[in-house]
């Protein structure tokens, strides 16, 4: 240990435990939205309305119902001073009146004094939301002089003095659909509602508040990937990205597809604007790479001017905190730093997860053996940190001393942190692969930068590949997409890309099966990685199942079969197990089909057709395992009006039952008042029901060419079905032939020029279809640019040329 000094670590802990729970607010909390007009408050409080089961409360509302005017009007009559005093007294009375269960947006009196005075006292009991956005959309929308903006703008940063979280929210260009017009017999299937990600980004960052993200995703699906947080996979990545790298490179980080399990990014330089700046990242990494975030705040960054203890203390501190106000999912916070600044960190974390972070520099790094890494852990333990983070010096790797340690740190009682360990090299390199969970990488496509103190020398797909080879952790397996009619299938081009981009060494292969014998042929061998089904299988394969995801439960079919291979009954080690080969009897059974449906939809309806329950009305041809789907998919959207049209009418009155019973069970229509859900329309000759709205939304979920040899549905929409003034959405599952009679005939009315209906194709929906079943099947993200182009290639290659033109 000669030439490197370790500070004894405190006995007890650091901070009270009560002042640990700062920034844990009751679920139940009423949440407040404070920023300059413009800002986008009104919409996200009513996405988080919506989201939470909430009432929204607004400002200006409370205001005009207090005074019997317009703030405007008020000002106007009686001037900047008393309005100021009357915008204290309406806020004061509507935070007071409601402190739970509301959604409250606050008006732009928040900028005056009094104002920030009455929010600070609730900055301890309710979560307050700072929305701000980019300048130059705010100069676009205001529409003001730029000297006005600037000025408001700057006044508008104070609000970061009495909020506890910050959300910057992202200008969506959308539109931003994918066009996908390249062919002429493809239509453009989407134009991207503007708010699809908005909304999706701002619902998860409430989530991260009111710590009900993981719990959604694992009660909605355990398989799923953000279900299992990267500490507890059975291996995972951790793609380190520099501060300096986003400002000073030109990086799309949309083309950067799937390079870890989690991102790093590292604060490692300061310009004026640093703040605001790390918000845009944020804000930008969440929405093109859709990763949970790690936060680190660099002690001494190289090429940046070193600092007094005093000033670095303070700058981090409020870096940190930054960090924490923009609800990222961890923090690495290096405990050899002060005692004060390791204090108010802990006190006010909140739910973002604390990664206590070592790094043992210096020619004398003591041995994998000595106590000072155990005293280290038991200190972090102490603190409350959720994962423990120890980096070593080594001019020589052994990992045979490194295991010893961690198997010591495994056999620690529970519970206690999750433990990473691994050995760095003099120009501080950590070497592939030391450990099972968040092993630093970086990517092929970012250069490495000259002030880089630790980083992976391999990428997450390299590693994978080596794994691979080796086959002790993870072993090739055979998927497959299997039916009656998949000879035709972009599946397995799509998956083989996946595979190839992640250097997974795994098969994905088309094969005919009709019968549950067949599919248990398959199911036998040892390497059988899973399958996504089609007709005549998702129904018959239920009672099979060892294990359904809920949503398989609620929609009565089945389309994606996993083997459950963990060593436990527990989910956790069956979902771990998977790229695992060996033999079972027991398998879990998913059905993806509805997000892939409700996915598209999202995509595509018209904010002025955007789905109400008291009004919208949707129209689902067929009744088959895709038909049920379909429905679930409409009641998650918040459909209350199905009608359900089918050749064969009991089929259609069985779905009908099955989901209004679902209804029932899920309190969603009242039993004693007789409401239903779905209904049951028996011919196209039929008018539609007067006391209901024209469908908005049309499912055609009939195969397009036939099942078990049946001949195909040669089905159009009835004229008098299609009278919608808003037009709507038009959704054909089909994709062979892709120019079904019905798109022929929706293109027709559009081409009459009723251009209010959006076409969403079956290619489309197959591709996304492709993307979930990945994702359960390995465990891993999709590259889900690359998996859409080869969706469309594969397409194009196959099957285009033999298309009808119309």
């Amino acid at each position: 240990m000669e030439g490197i000094e370790f500070s004894s670590a405190p006995d007890g802990p650091l901070l009270p435990i009560s002042k640990t729970k700062r920034r844990i607010f009751p679920t139940d909390s009423s949440i407040i939205l404070v920023g300059c007009r413009g800002a986008g408050k009104r919409t996200l409080g009513f996405i988080a309305a919506k989201h939470l089961g909430r009432r929204l409360v607004t400002e200006d509302h409370s205001f005009e119902q207090s005074t019997g005017c317009t703030r405007a009007t008020f000002l106007q009559k009686y001037g900047r001073e008393t309005f100021n005093q009357q915008m204290a007294i309406v806020l004061s009375t509507v935070l007071r009146s409601n402190r739970t269960n509301c959604v409250i947006e606050c008006g732009t009196g928040t900028l005056s004094p009094e104002i920030g005075e009455i929010l600070k006292s609730y900055v301890e009991t309710n979560p307050i939301i700072y929305i701000h956005r980019d300048k130059e959309d705010l100069y676009k929308l205001l529409k003001l002089p730029v000297a006005d903006a600037e000025r408001l703008l700057m006044t508008d940063q104070s609000h970061r003095d009495f909020s506890n979280f910050e959300y910057f929210n992202l200008y969506d260009s959308s539109g931003e659909g994918r066009i996908t017009e390249n062919s002429p017999l493809r239509f453009a299937s989407t134009s991207t509602a503007k708010l699809v990600e908005a909304k999706q980004g701002f619902k998860d960052f409430l989530d991260h508040i009111f710590g009900h993200g993981l719990t959604r995703s694992w009660v909605a699906n355990p398989f799923s990937r953000k279900a299992i947080p990267p500490e507890y996979r059975s291996l995972s990545f951790v793609f380190n990205l520099r501060l300096s790298t986003l400002i000073n490179l030109d990086i799309d980080l949309g083309a950067i597809e799937a390079p870890g399990d989690v991102l790093e990014l590292i604060i490692d330089t300061w310009p004026h604007n640093v703040l605001d700046l790390i918000a845009t990242q944020v804000a930008l990494i969440r929405r093109k790479l859709d990763m949970p975030i790690i936060y680190n705040v660099e002690e001494n960054p190289r090429e940046e001017r070193k600092r007094p203890l005093e000033e670095r203390d303070a700058m981090d501190l409020e870096l940190m905190l930054h960090g924490l106000r923009l609800g990222v999912d961890y923090l690495s916070l290096d405990l050899e730093r002060s005692e004060d600044l390791i204090s108010s960190i802990l006190s006010m974390r909140g739910r973002t997860k604390i990664i206590g972070n070592y790094v043992i520099k210096g020619l004398a790094a003591p041995k994998w053996t000595d106590n000072v890494y155990l005293e280290r852990f038991l200190f972090a333990q102490r603190l409350g940190c959720h994962i423990v983070r120890i980096a070593r010096f080594a001019s020589q790797r052994d990992d045979n001393l490194r295991r010893a340690f961690m198997e010591k740190i495994h056999a620690l009682p529970e519970p206690k942190p999750r433990i990473i360990a691994y050995d760095f090299s003099v120009f501080g390199v950590v070497t592939p692969y030391q450990d099972k969970i968040m092993n630093p990488v970086g990517h092929d496509s970012i250069e490495k930068s000259s002030r880089e103190q630790l980083v992976g020398v391999s990428t997450a797909r390299g590693t994978l590949r080596d794994i691979f080879r080796k086959g002790r952790w993870l072993q090739p397996l055979n998927f497959y997409v299997t039916g009656s009619n998949v000879y035709y299938s972009a599946s397995p081009s799509m998956h083989r890309a996946a595979y190839e981009h992640h250097m997974m060494a795994h098969t994905f292969d088309a094969r005919r099966c009709t019968t549950l014998e067949e599919l248990n042929r398959l199911q036998r061998e040892p390497g059988f990685g899973g399958a996504s089904l089609t007709p005549p299988l998702k129904l018959i394969i239920m009672p099979h199942m060892a294990h359904l995801s809920s949503h398989a439960i609620a929609i009565g079919a089945v389309n994606t079969v996993l083997p459950l291979r963990g060593q436990t009954d527990s989910i956790l080690d069956h979902a771990n197990a998977r790229n695992r080969s060996g033999v079972t009897d027991k398998f879990y059974g998913d059905n993806t089909d509805w997000t892939a449906i409700i996915t598209c939809l999202r995509r595509a309806i018209s904010p002025r057709n955007s789905v109400q329950p008291s009004r919208t009305t949707a129209l689902v041809i067929g009744a088959g395992g895709m038909g049920r789907a379909a429905i679930y998919a409409l009641i998650k959207l918040g459909c209350r009006m199905i009608f359900i049209h089918n050749r064969t009418k009991s089929t259609a009155e069985e779905v009908a039952r099955h989901f209004n019973a679902y209804a029932v069970e899920q309190k969603l229509v009242r039993q004693d008042a007789g409401e239903l859900i779905c209904h049951v329309i028996d011919s196209p000759r039929d008018p539609w029901p007067e006391s209901y709205q024209q469908p908005t939304i049309v499912l055609s979920c009939i195969p397009a060419s036939g099942t078990d040899d049946n001949p195909p549905v040669d089905f159009r929409m009835p004229s008098h079905w299609l009278r919608s003034p808003t037009g709507g959405v038009v959704i054909e599952l089909a994709y062979e032939p892709l120019i079904t009679p019905l798109i022929v005939q929706m293109r027709k009315i559009r081409e009459d020029g009723n251009t209010s209906w959006v076409i969403v194709d079956g290619l489309e929906v197959v591709g996304e279809m492709a993307m979930e079943a990945f994702e359960l099947m390995t465990g891993r993200q999709a590259p889900r640019r690359l998996m859409r182009r080869v969706c469309n290639e594969t397409w194009e290659r196959t099957s285009a040329p033999f298309q009808p033109q119309r």
